[in-house]
Formats: C-alpha cells, sequence, structure tokens
C-alpha cells in the first residue's frame, strides 16, 4: 500500500512522540512501523524514478524515430523532384531537337 508523503511525516512525529511515553514494547513496534513506513516509501521513490528514467528514454527514442522518418521523407522527396526535374529536362530536350531538326528540314526544302 503506497503511503503519501505527508502521511509517512505524520507517522515519523508521532513514533518520535510515542516513544517518549509509550512502554518499550509499544516504542518498539512503533519504531518497527515507522522502518517499514520509511522503506516502502524508498521503494515507491525507486519505483518512480525508474518509472521516469524508461518514460526519458521512451521519449528520446521517439524523437529519434520521427527525426529518422522525417530525414528519410525528405529524401524520398527530393530525389523524387530530381527525378522529374530530369525527366522535364530531357522532355524539353528532346523538343528542341526535334524543332531544330524540323526548322533544319524546312530550310533544305
Amino acid at each position: 500500500m503506497k503511503k503519501s508523503f505527508s502521511t509517512l511525516l505524520v507517522a515519523a512525529a508521532f513514533a518520535a512522540f510515542a516513544t517518549s511515553s509509550c512502554t518499550q514494547a509499544e516504542q518498539n513496534k512503533t519504531e518497527a512501523q515507522t522502518d517499514a513506513a520509511a522503506d516502502n516509501m524508498e521503494a515507491n521513490t525507486d519505483e518512480a524514478a525508474a518509472n521516469i528514467d524508461d518514460a526519458t528514454e521512451n521519449t528520446g527514442q521517439a524523437i529519434e524515430n520521427s527525426a529518422e522518418n522525417a530525414g528519410n521523407s525528405i529524401e524520398n522527396g527530393a530525389d523524387k523532384a530530381a527525378a522529374e526535374t530530369k525527366d522535364a529536362a530531357n522532355k524539353a530536350d528532346a523538343k528542341m531537337d526535334q524543332t531544330a531538326a524540323d526548322v533544319k528540314a524546312d530550310m533544305n526544302n
């Protein structure tokens, strides 16, 4: 069972008070409960830190993947644009060659 930090502080404060006005058995029980609460808090803190570490790693991986995908998309788009430009230039060159041949043929007639 997880306890809030303020609950643990209240328990610790009560433990200090209780140890000054209780029997040895009660003091031992209170001390054991306080130790258990501290151990529980430490375990919860460790678990939270591990979860944060995992989330940070996952976020970093997602950012890296997104950047790589964006780079690939840009590269693919640039390759496609270059191919289309080359194709258009080849068509224009062929049309100019045909026009020049037509003009030459007209001049020879």
